[in-house]
């Protein structure tokens, strides 16, 4: 059976949504037949090729919903984060499966409400965290539960990714935290980097398919970027139910283009890994092992694994609502932990031209968020001028996040 998928949306993600569905369709695992074109004047020559293609153009969300039951398997929401929700909600609801681009919703609530539409329905929807869909992801969480790396003690995670002026001008919702009265939580941790996060939490559950259940949220979140609203440095410390650490740092203001590098601290071993998925199993006894990915495309596994559940060929799906929300919980507790985005001072700011954009870098970030990584700290904890200390929240049996109250 080829499964057919949908497309909602032809702009920024959406590319990425249209190769790997291709992908599918070389090796004859899925066929892109619809995609939704909300402005199809501003996209006519886009629309032109997809038409050349034999594929289907709806004018809406709601066109695709009315009319393309028995033609469309599974809809994928590579759309702006506050409409996440929403559209998944209703496309379960009119009889589709999902796939939901990251980060799922800004919510706990959201995410508690969709959970439980997936449930009434039986449809499902697959959140696009393309690294649960990953060999090594897994094979290290199997190796962590049958004790093969002793006791995990605590995680680590550092990414430096700097961003210039056109990534938060990308869109209207980029470098926001509400956008048209909607919450957003736009940032490196809620966004860009936060494929990385739910890997931690995820390494950290208790069972194969779990993700850790979390206890406390202590976070620092700074803003060096003049223009935008949300935050672009930010550290956080996360506490598991189980009393397990772990420990985030990412900023979008270094000099460096680093990371992401994971490192897995137990009794018995140091396990490093990239993004890359090259893995390195450091024991003190000395031994080493090495392992990568086999030549597996997470990226593509976001598309064939559902395809694969949606012919009955597979019981779970790695990414789900279910083991995805801790997740929601860490970002949520990481804004009432830190209560507001600090700016960076000044001085400690420096924005200059680059390739015709504005780049902005923070002194000596990639120094101090690599000491404090080494130390197990935040940078208020380790003396950082600027810095604001925060305290933990207790997240235990969180159910709902409203800033607005």
């Amino acid at each position: 059976m080829t499964v057919r998928f949908a497309i909602v949306g032809v702009r920024n993600y959406a590319h990425s949504h249209y190769r790997r569905i291709k992908q599918l369709e070389e090796i004859g695992e899925g066929k892109l037949v619809a995609v939704v074109v909300s402005d199809p004047v501003k996209n006519a020559k886009r629309v032109e090729e997809l038409k050349a293609e034999g594929i289907t153009i709806y004018d809406s969300f709601e066109q695709l919903m009315r009319e393309g039951k028995g033609k469309v398997d599974i809809i994928t929401l590579p759309t702006s984060i506050p409409t996440h929700g929403e559209l998944a909600a209703k496309a379960m609801l009119a009889g589709y499966d999902v796939i939901m681009e990251k980060p799922p919703v800004p919510t706990v609530d959201e995410m508690d409400y969709l959970r439980q539409v997936e449930k009434e329905t039986g449809k499902f929807c697959s959140v696009g965290f393309q690294f649960m869909h990953s060999l090594t992801i897994h094979k290290l969480k199997k190796m962590l539960l049958e004790g093969e790396l002793g006791k995990l003690q605590k995680i680590t995670c550092r990414g430096y990714w700097p961003r210039l002026e056109s990534y938060y001008k990308r869109n209207g919702w980029a470098g926001r935290v509400i956008w048209r009265s909607q919450l957003v939580l736009d940032g490196p941790v809620h966004n860009a980097l936060a494929h990385y996060l739910q890997n931690m939490i995820f390494l950290a559950g208790q069972t194969p398919q779990d993700s850790a259940e979390l206890k406390t949220v202590r976070a620092e979140m700074y803003r060096g970027h003049t223009y935008i609203q949300t935050d672009d440095t930010t550290c956080l410390e996360i506490e598991t139910v189980d009393g397990i650490k772990i420990y985030f740092y990412v900023t979008h203001c270094s000099d460096v283009n680093w990371g992401p590098i994971m490192e897995i601290h137990t009794d018995q071993a140091v396990v490093t890994w990239d993004n890359k998925e090259n893995t390195k199993i450091t024991y003190h006894d000395g031994k080493v092992e090495v392992f990568d990915g086999e030549g597996t495309d997470p990226y593509l596994e976001v598309f064939r694994i559902p395809a694969r559940k949606f012919r009955g060929e597979l019981d779970q799906l790695p990414s789900t609502l279910d083991n995805t929300r801790s997740f929601q919980v860490a970002v949520n507790g990481m804004y009432l932990s830190s209560k507001k985005i600090r700016e960076i001072p000044a001085e400690y700011i420096s924005e200059f031209p680059e390739k015709g954009e504005l780049r902005t870098l923070c002194k000596d970030i990639v120094q101090l968020m690599n000491r404090a990584c080494s130390e197990s700290k935040l940078l208020s904890d380790i003396g950082v001028e600027w810095a604001h200390p925060t305290e933990a929240v207790n997240v235990e049996g969180l159910t709902e996040f409203n800033p607005f109250k």
